[in-house]
């Protein structure tokens, strides 16, 4: 049987939620079903859709805009009262009431859980595909607010979405982390392993392959891809440690792909006095992500914290080893040793990580042999497409 299945989600602009999405709808679409993907709407992305609070005396109300999305799927753009105190995004309203009841089928992929709230409340069968506990994801984005947003978001904004998780997590959706990490830490809240699933982001090991040569890969060359404004990568902790090592005689070079560097990277490079170590290469098409990786020596995850770190995925299916900090999803691809290095969030400890893989012909090689073999083993499509099927049955009973 077909279904009209709605796929509830954050705005698909950016990101490694939108990515993750996509790869669902896609699967889902291949199996003849027809998707329709709705966001709530921001007031950054679609002012228009929204009723702020200045603009309810004069009769604004929420709207909604239909839209592609990921190409060709159908979209929704779902506006909310009161945009400016953020927590409205995530409730149920009229506009997604009429969605809901217009769908045979409900998902709902997120950074976090929160995105499944309208799902919850209205009461049908879901699952949630996502990355990590709402303050696990929020907590870093809060450090770098101005002083009064961030006082706001701890008094007002969080308590309210904090309340919403434990109305999600006391709900009756299936719960599919892409992490052990994520799988754990809901275990240890109370979470039965019957109301827990796990289903890690997957990587297309056709498209991620390491390089034809193995000298394409320039030995030093230590790379990075990722939103390079997101407080939570910890750009500045890889810059300070590909100073270190160059300090101590190691001539790394990094790569930083992603759009709009803040001022304060480029600052924090040229005090550091290693411009001509570090280039930007500005964000890197999808399909270009691969000979981006094939030229690395390392791969890099720097994070305060990591839902999962599909990147570090990718570079592993190219055959790239990767150095992580302890922070979460990453930890459970990096095996220290096999297929790259945990290492502490300390510059001399990350660099010296980046320096022995460097310095270390075999070993390098070694860890590419097995960054290829787990990905293989643990993320490659046909994985996930069991996994989806498997989810699928423990909510509805049916064969996807």
């Amino acid at each position: 049987m077909r279904h009209r299945i709605l796929v509830t989600t954050l705005p698909p602009y950016d990101g490694g939620v939108p990515a993750k999405t996509r790869l669902l709808c896609e699967q889902l679409r291949a199996l003849g079903h027809h998707v329709t993907v709705a966001w709530y709407a921001t007031r950054s992305e679609h002012a228009e859709l929204c009723a702020a609070a200045w603009q309810v005396p004069r009769g604004r109300k929420p709207q909604l805009r239909r839209m592609p999305c990921f190409g060709d799927f159908e979209g929704v753009a779902v506006g909310c009262w009161l945009p400016e105190l953020e927590a409205p995004y995530y409730l149920p309203s009229r506009l997604w009431t009429a969605l809901i009841e217009d769908h045979t089928r409900h998902v709902a992929v997120g950074g976090n859980s929160l995105v499944s709230y309208p799902l919850l409340r209205a009461g049908v069968p879901h699952f949630t595909w996502f990355a990590s506990r709402m303050l696990e994801d929020r907590i870093d984005r809060q450090r770098a607010m101005p002083a009064v947003r961030r006082i706001y978001d701890r008094l007002v904004v969080v308590p309210v979405l904090q309340r919403l998780e434990r109305q999600i997590m006391a709900g009756n959706g299936l719960l599919v982390p892409v992490s052990l990490h994520t799988y754990d830490r809901l275990r240890q809240v109370g979470r039965s392993p019957a109301t827990l699933a796990r289903l890690p982001i997957p990587v297309d090991t056709t498209q991620y392959t390491p390089p034809l040569q193995q000298h394409e890969a320039s030995v030093g060359v230590v790379g990075f891809a990722g939103r390079l404004s997101d407080p939570r990568k910890n750009i500045n902790l890889l810059v300070d440690a590909i100073a270190a090592a160059r300090r101590s005689g190691i001539q790394l070079e990094l790569r930083l792909a992603g759009s709009d560097p803040p001022d304060d990277l480029a600052r924090r490079v040229k005090a550091l006095g290693i411009e001509s170590a570090v280039t930007f290469v500005g964000k890197v098409p999808r399909a270009q992500l691969p000979d981006f990786y094939r030229q690395l020596d390392i791969f890099a995850i720097p994070s305060f914290q990591e839902g999962f770190g599909i990147v570090g995925v990718e570079a592993l299916a190219c055959g790239v080893p990767v150095v992580s900090t302890r922070c979460g999803g990453p930890e459970e691809f990096v095996v220290h040793g096999q297929t790259g290095m945990i290492t502490d969030p300390e510059p001399r400890a990350f660099a010296q990580a980046l320096a022995t893989i460097a310095t270390d012909r075999n070993r390098r090689a070694a860890l590419s042999r097995q960054a290829r073999q787990l990905a293989l083993r643990d993320y490659g499509m046909a994985q996930f497409k069991a996994g989806v099927s498997s989810i699928w049955r423990s909510v509805w009973n049916e064969d996807l």
